[in-house]
């Protein structure tokens, strides 16, 4: 089975449109049985007074549960303990899967048993590639995401590099980091029974267990050939509004808790093991 695991905070039509979609194209085969099926979605619902709508072809594969607001990292937590699949999809509640996607995502996990996590190729709605993976930070890349230069689309050399401009998109590569919105994990690799940790309340909380596991010596691959769909905000960009005071006191939080801005560490590659990119 195949858990996907999301937060719900009020994103109640978005978390339809996200069931509907796992409706649609299941891991395999025909849509579940009312007895069950390949997967399940669990649902952490951090805002208890939205009354939650799902198609009714959803509603059998579907577990929801009402919790504080405690984050979302935390909120993945929760839902990783009440799951029982052995490949999860963590999964903002935009997120749309894709025919295929699903059962090309645990194939690929099943073969490359030292990757890790597993990101997606992202679509916006109307088709345009989102970029979705990341090299991991560096002091000018954090400056220079907070200056006016960048809100007026100018885009140094170093800060296309953190962006992965660059990237072969036409095959599986090691990339540093992905947004956690859209990320494929096994739950083997996760003992304790915590996927992120609860620390960042938003936002980080990807990069932190990326670097995680790169320095456990597990990978990061991004897989063009898996796509999903996935209507992206980017409300962190404003640096003065609540979005963005989150993403500046998780990174506060990051640089602290990792004494500054690591690297990715090196892992030695398996002989049929996807490309990695470059890290300089």
């Amino acid at each position: 089975m195949i858990s996907v695991l999301t937060v719900n905070y009020r994103s109640a039509a978005d978390l339809a449109g996200l069931a509907e979609s796992l409706a649609r194209h299941p891991p395999d085969g025909p849509p579940p049985a009312p007895t069950g099926g390949p997967f399940e979605l669990v649902v952490v619902n951090h805002a208890p007074a939205e009354r939650i709508v799902l198609p009714p072809a959803a509603e059998v594969f579907t577990h929801i549960l009402d919790r504080p607001n405690t984050g979302f990292a935390a909120g993945i937590n929760a839902a990783f303990g009440a799951s029982t699949g052995r490949t999860l999809l963590v999964a903002n509640p935009d997120l749309r899967v894709t025919a295929g996607a699903l059962a090309a995502a645990v194939r690929f996990l099943d073969e490359q048993p030292d990757v890790a996590a597993l990101l997606p190729l992202l679509r916006a709605p109307d088709g345009a590639v989102q970029p979705s993976v990341r090299r991991f930070y560096t002091w000018p890349v954090a400056l220079y995401a907070r200056t006016p230069l960048r809100w007026l689309g100018l885009r140094p050399p170093f800060f296309r590099r953190y962006l992965y401009d660059d990237l072969d998109r036409s095959r599986p590569v090691d990339v540093d980091w992905g947004l956690g919105g859209a990320m494929f994990l096994r739950r083997a690799d996760f003992p304790d029974g915590m996927i992120f940790d609860p620390r960042f309340f938003l936002y980080f909380e990807d990069v932190d267990l990326c670097l995680r596991l790169w320095r456990r010596g597990r990978r990061v691959v991004h897989h063009p050939g898996i796509v999903c769909l996935h209507a992206h905000r980017r409300r962190s960009a404003m640096p003065f509004g609540r979005h963005g005071w989150h993403h500046f006191v998780s990174f506060c939080r990051f640089v602290r808790k990792h004494r500054g801005l690591p690297p990715r560490p090196t892992v030695p590659r398996r002989p049929n093991a996807p490309p990695r990119h470059s890290r300089s």
